[in-house]
């Protein structure tokens, strides 16, 4: 056993003497060579083991001496290939194994095959092939002689060159190159190229190119040093390896830099294959950056291999960037990479009409294309789908909408793909090739209409031709009385107006201006004449007519030098529709009569030359000539003209020179609409300005203020806005802010009504808190900023998600201002409809609660019903001892109401103006939307929806409002000269529920007064309240007359006489409050068990508040407007004054008939004589905030009162 050992070599009769030996192991050792005759003298060897060593030569000398040897391993060797005859002397061998992982199954290992059935032996199941790849693992004794062959480049399993990597060097470096290979016969041979150019050694020049070495009959190694690099070594040096079977090279790029290179600035590129940002790169290297990688990318476009995809640009020696090559790279844009995937399949008679629906469906947005190769490749597509028509007549119609639906893209785009592709003459040539393929004598007529191409097709037979005219014509648009098509219109119609042709044999007087159709308008007509097919030769039997109208001429992009031709440099433009009429198989020439054509122009233009497109001139771009054509005549909007060719024919004008944005005057509405919309304006502007204005003196709470002046305030922008810009679509800025300021208002105006409902609901059901003791505590102020936030702030959100988004949204070819229809349903229509679904909630529980609420709590608030006044006093009437102010103890504390109309008033104004305005905006977005008799009649229902609800809004909250009539009085001079006294100040009037009495104020004035009264600040305003005096109302007491009582004996609610108290001056050994000197009022009771109190003294020194105490103590059942559910407090109120709006405490008129003069010497010096803040029964001094309330008749027994008298 000599196996894991190092002998390298085995040399001749090595193991001579050895006669005996019968097995040899000399595996896992490191023999590379073998020589001749190295067994010599083991005749008796019958296993011999030489695998895992680096043999790769073998000869059949190797082998001599081993006459018995019956099992043979080489395997785990390098070899490649055994030599034929190798086993000619191992006449007995029976087993052999030559498997080694560089095994190349090919043609010069046949002979084994043969060898091996000739002489019974077994190759081993572990010799299988390394190479060729498709024969990788499969064993030798298993294939067949034809799959050994030798065809096609070799396989090497070694080609190595080093560098591998591109090389950047400077000149003057030394860089050596090695390349090693598979050695496969003594015709391999190893040879250098430096730019496809054989490299010969120089060793002046510094190329030192070395012999090639044989490494044991397997690799083959050359070496090339480049020892002074000169910047002519720039470029690609190869390795190529030459057989008798083929060549294989490996590249590597050398790139030589100066010491003073520069380099190219860092830079960004973007374009529709990706965003590159090229780095600082040295001058004369190739910067490389990946593409964008699209995950769900899949199919021809996402690339064959799955090697990332790179994009290279060339930073050039003078330190400039080259163009670079994206084309590796997939498109950014989805429909763009749709495209190039339809490009790149294949197509055939089974699947043409299937991808070309597909490519409808694409083309239906050709409105957002945003790039040239969108155009480029589906007009690649047309072009072979064209080839098609022939086998399928349905494909016409595909062909002809994609078409169509090309026109609608971006004129500059439509420009630039004509420029660099040619694209559009592409698209037109394909249509005008579409008659020779479908026509035949089975399909005789053929018609196809679209959105903006008509096409129509004939076989003709020349015999009996009289001429033909054709008309093409669309319906009429939408406008009111039935107008023409403005310009937008006619260049981009609405989808259901499609174009169409109407042909009819021979000459008949055919006027675009009066055309016969009902509700239809022409737009271009063709008069063919009769003589079209007269020629010297003999026509033949049948032809082909084919006429095409284009509604613009888009698809006509003149890309050249144009000043020699009709358009004159492109001073002029297409203004008409593009009429097309030619032949095929006729053999037509030149025209002995002209053909006559009349086209229609939607606006006036100057200097009109009629011409026909040319595919030939401007290098073969096309472009418009007046060559044989001429104008004949001109009426408004029509011109009719003359020429000689058979080709596309139009009318070019000098049009404006405004942005193409502004392409017409915007559309006149319905008149009523405007009418009414003004008296709408009016009326919700003289509400506003009144509200405003006399804010001060009109009665209404501060929320219900701010709620009705953005309410009208919003109506008045939907509806000025709708009226004045909804039609401007021909200037698309401020189409697009007419549209939005159209959803703001929309949406903030149903907000703000929603507001309203939901503060009116929780007026109608709010109760007051019940305390444990003291004053009922009062609402904490709310400010108003959450009601603008939601009413003002939601739509401000959705307005601006939605114009960020897209802005075209707004618009976008709509022939009126408003959003375009899937994006307003997430951004309109939905939350319009959560709107009113919650609103109706309000309205429907508010409209149960008034049904819930007693009669006299439903009525709410009423109107102030004055009786005839009594006194008149002076304007200015001091506070002193003597003064006396009454009040009435109000329960639970008053809410912020309306201070004339009731909560069930509000309610319904509030429900009637919901609705009208609903009705209003939908009859509006019908009158826009509809056909000229729909809109006509939508429109009078829109003028009459406003006035009603322009007048219910000034009726409502301005006509049937007193305070409000009288502010308006109160600014007419000559009015209020003529009132008397009484008029400035309201008179004082029977308190019929202890109001406070005023007089010789105004009475808005002392309402307010009154109503702030219980703030100790609000005594010392010079403008605020008024009271009576003692004499005042003594005065007075012979006028009083006392009103009559019920059958029943009850006393009525408004008629209850007032308590007889004296005012008297505060003391100073009081309480902090009667020490400050404030204005203190006595409150009276109200309610059936207090109707006729009194005291001895006369008078009591009442607390800002209510007396909670006397109502606990009192053995009597409480006051009944104590169990009875309040309004709520102003959800709105931020600290403004409060309006006395409690349901008897609202009225302030006060009795003088109930007061007496009361006041004699001895109860005045009785009533002195009481100790000062002594403790009540209750336990609370006199005039703290626990002070007696009299409440009712029981609440009067307290240990004080010794003596009561009840008058």
């Amino acid at each position: 056993l000599l196996s894991n050992n190092r002998i390298t070599v085995l040399e001749n009769g090595s193991f001579a003497g050895l006669w005996a030996l019968e097995k040899l192991d000399l595996k896992n050792n490191l023999i590379s060579r073998v020589q001749p005759g190295a067994f010599l003298g083991l005749s008796e060897l019958k296993r011999l083991d030489l695998s895992n060593n680096r043999i790769g030569c073998l000869s059949a000398s190797v082998f001599q001496g081993l006459p018995n040897l019956l099992r043979l391993n080489m395997s785990g060797n390098i070899f490649s290939s055994l030599p034929p005859g190798v086993f000619d002397e191992l006449p007995s061998l029976k087993v052999v194994d030559f498997g080694t992982e560089y095994l190349t199954c090919d043609c010069s290992l046949r002979w084994v095959l043969r060898w091996a059935r000739s002489r019974s032996a077994v190759i081993a199941e572990r010799t299988a092939c390394a190479y060729p790849r498709h024969l990788r693992s499969l064993a030798l004794r298993s294939a067949r002689d034809a799959q050994l062959r030798c065809v096609g480049t070799p396989e090497l399993h070694t080609h190595h060159l080093i560098p591998s990597l591109r090389q950047v060097v400077f000149q003057g470096d030394r860089l050596p190159f090695q390349c090693t290979a598979t050695f496969l016969d003594n015709s391999t041979q190893i040879r250098w190229y430096h730019n496809r150019q054989p490299v010969r050694g120089d060793a002046g020049g510094g190329v030192i190119l070395r012999d090639s070495l044989v490494h044991d009959c397997t690799f083959i190694t050359s070496e090339l040093i480049l020892s002074n690099v000169h910047l002519s070594a720039n470029g690609e040096w190869e390795c190529a390896v030459s057989t008798s079977q083929g060549n294989v090279s490996k590249k590597v790029e050398i790139v030589v830099l100066e010491t003073s290179a520069s380099y190219c600035p860092a830079e960004r590129v973007t374009n529709n294959r990706g965003d590159f940002r090229w780095p600082r790169t040295l001058a004369g290297i190739t910067a490389f950056q990946p593409c964008l990688q699209h995950p769900f990318a899949a199919g021809p476009a996402a690339g064959g291999s799955g090697s990332e995809k790179q994009a290279w640009r060339r930073c050039d020696r003078t330190g400039r960037w080259q163009e670079g090559d994206y084309s590796h790279c997939l498109y950014t844009n989805d429909i763009t990479r749709v495209l190039y995937t339809f490009v790149l399949m294949p197509i055939n008679a089974s699947n043409a009409l299937t991808l070309a629906h597909q490519l409808r469906v694409y083309t239906a947005e050709a409105a957002s294309f945003s790039d040239t190769v969108d155009v480029l490749y589906v007009a690649q597509m047309i072009e072979k789908f064209v080839g098609y028509v022939d086998q399928i007549k349905q494909l016409t119609e595909v062909i002809v909408e994609m078409a169509s639906n090309i026109m609608l893209v971006d004129d500059h785009i439509l420009w630039m793909s004509q420029k660099e592709e040619k694209a559009c003459s592409s698209i037109v040539r394909s249509l005008e090739r579409i008659a020779a393929h479908t026509l035949s004598s089975n399909s005789q007529h053929m018609a196809v209409n679209s959105r903006n191409i008509a096409f129509e097709a004939y076989v003709v037979k020349p015999e009996s031709y009289v001429g033909l005219s054709c008309v093409a014509f669309q319906r009429r648009d939408g406008g009111p009385a039935g107008r023409p098509p403005t310009a937008e219109q006619a260049a981009e119609p609405p989808p259901d107006q499609q174009l169409r042709l109407r042909c009819t044999a021979g000459r008949p007087n055919v006027s675009l201006t009066s055309f016969h159709i009902k509700n239809s308008i022409a737009l271009a007509s063709i008069q063919l004449p009769p003589s079209l097919f007269a020629s010297p030769a003999a026509p033949p039997a049948a032809c082909k007519l084919q006429l095409l109208v284009f509604r613009n001429g888009k698809l006509f992009c003149s890309t050249g030098n144009s000043s020699r031709l009709a358009d004159d440099g492109k001073r002029r433009s297409v203004a008409t529709p593009v009429i097309y009429a030619g032949t095929y198989g006729c053999g037509v020439g030149n025209l002995t009569e002209p053909v006559a054509v009349s086209l229609r122009h939607p606006g006036e233009g100057a200097d009109p030359v009629a011409a026909y497109w040319n595919f030939e001139v401007l290098g073969g771009m096309g472009g418009w000539s007046a060559d044989g054509c001429q104008l004949a005549a001109r009426e408004p909007n029509v011109t009719s003209l003359h020429c000689r060719h058979l080709s596309n024919v139009a009318v070019l004008m000098e049009l404006s020179g405004f942005p193409r944005e502004v392409r017409g005057a915007a559309e006149v509405l319905h008149p009523a609409l405007y009418s009414c919309t003004a008296l709408l304006l009016l009326c919700l502007f003289t509400t506003i300005i009144t509200y405003i204005v006399n804010h001060g003196t009109i009665l209404i709470p501060r929320k219900g203020w701010h709620m009705l002046l953005n309410l009208c305030f919003h109506i008045a922008m939907t509806a000025a806005v709708f009226a004045g810009g909804i039609t401007l679509t021909g200037y698309l800025l401020v189409c697009q802010a007419v549209g939005i300021i159209l959803h703001y208002s929309s949406l903030s105006t149903l907000l703000w009504m929603a507001v309203r409902a939901r503060v009116l609901y929780k007026e109608l059901t709010w109760k007051a808190p019940r305390q444990p003791d003291g004053d009922p505590a009062q609402a904490a102020p709310r400010p108003m900023l959450r009601f603008y936030l939601i009413a003002g702030g939601i739509p401000l959100i959705i307005c601006g998600i939605t114009a960020a988004v897209n802005i075209h949204n707004y618009h976008d070819n709509n022939p009126y201002c408003w959003l375009v229809w899937r994006p307003s349903l997430g951004a309109f229509y939905v939350p319009v409809a959560f709107i009113l679904l919650i609103t109706w909630i309000y309205f429907l529980c508010a409209g149960l609660s008034l049904q819930c609420r007693p009669s006299r709590r439903k009525d709410g608030p009423e109107s102030l019903e004055l009786p005839p006044p009594r006194l008149a006093g002076a304007s200015d009437l001091l506070t002193d001892s003597g003064s006396i102010s009454v009040t009435l103890s109000p329960g639970p504390p008053c809410p912020d109401m309306d201070g004339v109309h009731s909560l069930q008033a509000q309610f319904w104004a509030l429900v009637a103006t919901h609705a009208l305005y609903v009705a209003l905006w939908t009859f509006g977005a019908l009158a826009v939307s509809q056909r000229w008799y729909l809109n006509v009649v939508f429109s009078c229902l829109y003028g009459i929806t406003a006035v009603v609800l322009g007048l219910f809004i000034f009726i409502h909250h301005c006509v049937r409002r007193r305070d409000v009539l009288s502010s308006w009085f109160s600014c007419c001079p000559s009015y209020r000269n003529a009132l008397p006294m009484a008029a400035y100040g309201r008179p004082a009037l029977a308190p019929d529920d202890g109001s406070q009495v005023f007089i010789g104020c105004d009475a808005e004035a002392a309402q307010s007064g009154a109503s702030s009264s219980s703030s100790p600040s609000s005594a010392g305003s010079a403008g605020g309240r008024c009271k009576l005096t003692n004499l005042q109302v003594a005065q007075s007491q012979t006028d009083t007359r006392p009103e009559p009582e019920p059958p029943d004996g009850r006393t009525p609610v408004g008629g209850r006489p007032a308590s007889n108290l004296h005012g008297r001056r505060g003391h100073r050994g009081r309480t902090k409050l009667g020490r400050d000197g404030k204005h203190h009022r006595l409150k009276v009771p109200r309610g059936p068990s207090s109707e006729q109190p009194s005291s001895e003294s006369g008078s009591l020194h009442n607390s800002h508040s209510e007396s909670y105490q006397s109502g606990r103590n009192s053995p009597g059942p409480r006051p009944a407007q104590d169990t009875e559910a309040a309004p709520s407090p102003s959800e709105g109120s931020d600290g403004g004054r409060r309006v006395p709006d409690c349901a008897q405490a609202r009225r302030r008129s006060a009795s003088r008939d109930s007061l007496r003069q009361a006041a004699t010497a001895e109860q005045e010096a009785k009533r002195r004589s009481y100790p000062l803040n002594v403790g009540s029964h209750n336990g609370g001094l006199r005039g703290s905030k626990f002070d007696i309330d009299l409440a009712s008749a029981d609440g009067m027994r307290t240990g004080l009162w010794k003596s009561e008298t009840t008058v």
